[in-house]
């Protein structure tokens, strides 16, 4: 059930851990995608825009679920590397109860914003002869989808469990018969029942339930490494506090992300219709290769954060080496691909030839995104692993907001602007992270100073955020 990744061939460790970590994001990224593929292809482009719109509130709040658990995992991965039994107990038990209260939060959230977020997004409404606006599908979508995100919480957080401790196998066969199942429904409640955007939504609250049951019955019959009862499931302020130093920033940073793109998702609704649509496109069409260099980056977070926490500091530099060059490996290719011949990609997910062009203006900027974020979601690993988790709020927050917004909005203003002008403003986003994370490396890290820097597997006494 459990691995440690402070022993072994670097190589091929990062290899075996982060091959299932590679699927499981293909198949969560195709989990989402799917919804895309059906709406653009059986439904009405008011469908297709309606979800394209309402998913990344959605995301947004999962993101929240996501960086705090990982604040979590971070403090188990370097608790488990220290040998340290009671605390990697107390951590499992005090992140699955912030889990939940957060989850509920923001459930309630979801269901009294939601209608004022997409006037925000100012999605378009309702036209002659539609039945209903992209407005209201969007709606639709999100009250069905705000039902799931418990469970989806649940399954993100045993997940996160296993993979902390060296288990990224489990997951994968949990997303994949969640995912098949959502591609059935999907079919069934988008194309035969044509539900439009809220059939999309109810396929993926029922595979989201599934998703969770069987994780569920797979923790409790199998058991964790070490000794979890339910006593470790109640506050303990210090060890809250310690996960959320070093959860809220990457919650943050996630967060922040996630609504720079919103903002720029507002800004092209403005260019009418095709364009919200292509939006929703290409952006599922990026994430599927986003996944390549986001699952190696969260395979470091965990094999830094047991590096790190059992005093190997080198290794961890190493495996983040090694990271970004299988990830240039892929990009490299995939960018020079897409920039050449974008219209039969997005042709995948649209038959509209109106949605189609704007789709393939905007994917040639986003493909040349591919290269950057290859070293920054590695790096971004790293530093989680390491519990700097501070740092990569800052410089992913700086380059949203005073990069990629104010770009994409001046871009966006000239005579004549198309998608390719507005997405000029995410490759350069990434390229300043990736300087200010090298400056960092280079002032903070190199040299040694790494090392003297102690993980939560050190002492009891030492703190993890150090």
């Amino acid at each position: 059930m459990n691995a440690s990744l402070t022993e072994g061939k670097v190589s091929r460790l990062l290899i075996r851990f982060s091959l299932p970590f590679l699927l499981s994001s293909l198949i969560q990224t195709a989990y989402s995608s799917v919804d895309i593929f059906f709406l653009g292809r059986f439904a009405a482009p008011e469908s297709l825009a309606g979800a394209a719109n309402g998913a990344p509130l959605i995301a947004t709040v999962a993101s929240l679920f996501m960086g705090l658990a990982s604040g979590g995992m971070i403090l188990l991965g370097q608790f488990y590397g220290g040998k340290r039994e009671e605390e990697s107990a107390r951590t499992t038990g005090n992140t699955i109860l912030l889990q939940f209260v957060i989850a509920i939060l923001s459930m309630t959230l979801i269901f009294l914003l939601g209608k004022t977020f997409i006037r925000l997004m100012d999605v378009p409404v309702r036209v002659e002869g539609a039945a209903l606006g992209a407005d209201e599908e969007a709606w639709n979508y999100m009250r069905i989808c705000i039902v799931g995100i418990i469970f989806n919480t649940g399954y993100g957080t045993i997940s996160s469990i296993l993979r902390a401790l060296g288990n990224s196998k489990t997951p994968l066969i949990f997303v994949a018969i969640s995912c098949l199942m959502n591609i059935v429904l999907d079919y069934i409640f988008v194309g035969p029942l044509e539900l439009g955007a809220s059939g999309a939504a109810i396929a993926t609250v029922i595979s989201q339930i599934c998703s969770f049951g069987i994780s569920l019955v797979y923790i409790l019959r199998k058991k964790l490494p070490y000794r979890f009862a339910l006593r470790h499931i109640r506050p303990d302020w210090e060890l809250l506090g310690r996960i959320l130093k070093l959860g809220i920033p990457i919650s943050l940073q996630t967060v922040l992300n996630v609504f720079s793109f919103l903002v720029i998702g507002r800004i092209i609704n403005g260019m009418g219709l095709f364009a919200a649509a292509a939006n929703g496109i290409v952006n599922n069409l990026v994430n599927f290769y986003m996944i390549i260099p986001m699952s190696i980056g969260s395979a470091l977070s965990a094999i830094s954060a047991q590096n790190f926490g059992a005093g190997k500091p080198e290794r961890a530099i190493y495996s983040a080496k090694l990271g970004i060059l299988f990830s240039l490996i892929i990009a490299v290719p995939c960018t020079i691909f897409a920039s050449l011949h974008p219209t039969p990609i997005v042709s995948l997910l649209s038959t509209d030839p109106d949605v189609i062009r704007a789709s393939a203006e905007f994917l040639i900027p986003f493909s040349w995104d591919c290269l950057f974020v290859s070293f920054v979601f590695c790096v971004n690993g790293f530093f989680n692993g390491c519990g700097i988790t501070s740092f990569v709020a800052v410089h992913e927050t700086v380059a949203a907001f005073a990069v990629r917004i104010p770009l994409s909005w001046a871009l966006g203003r000239i005579p004549g602007a198309t998608l390719f002008h507005i997405g000029i403003g995410t490759p350069a986003a990434t390229l300043a992270s990736l300087v200010m994370c090298v400056i960092y490396y280079k002032v903070k890290l190199a040299g040694g100073k790494l090392a003297r820097l102690r993980g939560a597997g050190a002492a009891p006494e030492i703190d993890a955020g150090a």
